[in-house]
């Protein structure tokens, strides 16, 4: 039996996405924003940019709920420098109010770190919310972090790919989901992939989503 496979970009509020995959008269207000909703019809996962926090009031989490369905999962970027302009206890606050439906704190970029923090206290937020801590944590224990899977750097084993394409190539766009698949360990019934490329056509993220399912997943 195939394993379920997760499929989500980084984020959904492109504006490249405004006419191609958003429908002209759905509401985007703050107040009022429908893309979200609109995004979890076709998309089960999301994976929600680290920049979100810099831009954006963490009481909106609270709302993302209620815009999707039981089953879709929230992936949250994270990073050390992130502390530098929201305190740790707002960021735990806001993710309290995604934790039925958040699946893992996601450490992409190792770099942004800044020299006096690290991320041993996403280590300990990880832990109260009981959720999975995925990627490269600067400073802190790797024992409580799964790996990302990469096409550059195909790691054993782990259950969460990041592929940085604009999936304009499908065939080789499947040979990297073929060989996310074939390094999964015996046992993982649960895959997630997040399409994350700045010029990512809505079109060709269906276009591939079509394509999972014709391989069965």
């Amino acid at each position: 039996m195939k394993q379920s496979l997760n499929l989500g970009a980084c984020g959904w509020a492109h504006k490249r996405w405004a006419e191609s995959f958003y429908p002209e008269d759905l509401p985007v207000a703050d107040d009022d924003d429908w893309r979200l909703s609109y995004y979890s019809n076709e998309y089960n996962t999301v994976l929600v940019p680290a920049d979100y926090w810099q831009s954006e009031p963490a009481t909106d989490c609270a709302d993302w709920l209620d815009s999707v369905y039981a089953d879709f999962r929230f992936f949250v970027e994270c990073r050390a420098s992130m502390l530098e302009t929201i305190s740790l206890a707002v960021l735990s606050d806001a993710l309290k109010a995604l934790k039925p439906q958040l699946s893992a704190l996601v450490f992409l970029d190792e770099s942004q770190a800044v020299s006096d923090v690290t991320g041993e206290p996403f280590v300990e937020l990880a832990q109260s919310l009981d959720v999975e801590l995925l990627g490269e944590l600067p400073g802190a224990s790797q024992a409580a972090a799964q790996k990302i899977w990469r096409p550059e750097a195909q790691i054993s084993g782990a259950c969460f790919a990041l592929i940085e394409d604009d999936l304009s190539d499908l065939r080789a766009a499947r040979a990297m989901v073929e060989q996310f698949v074939a390094q999964v360990e015996d046992g993982a019934d649960e895959l997630t992939i997040i399409i994350d490329h700045p010029q990512l056509p809505a079109e060709n993220l269906s276009k591939f989503r079509l394509m999972l399912e014709i391989m069965g997943y």
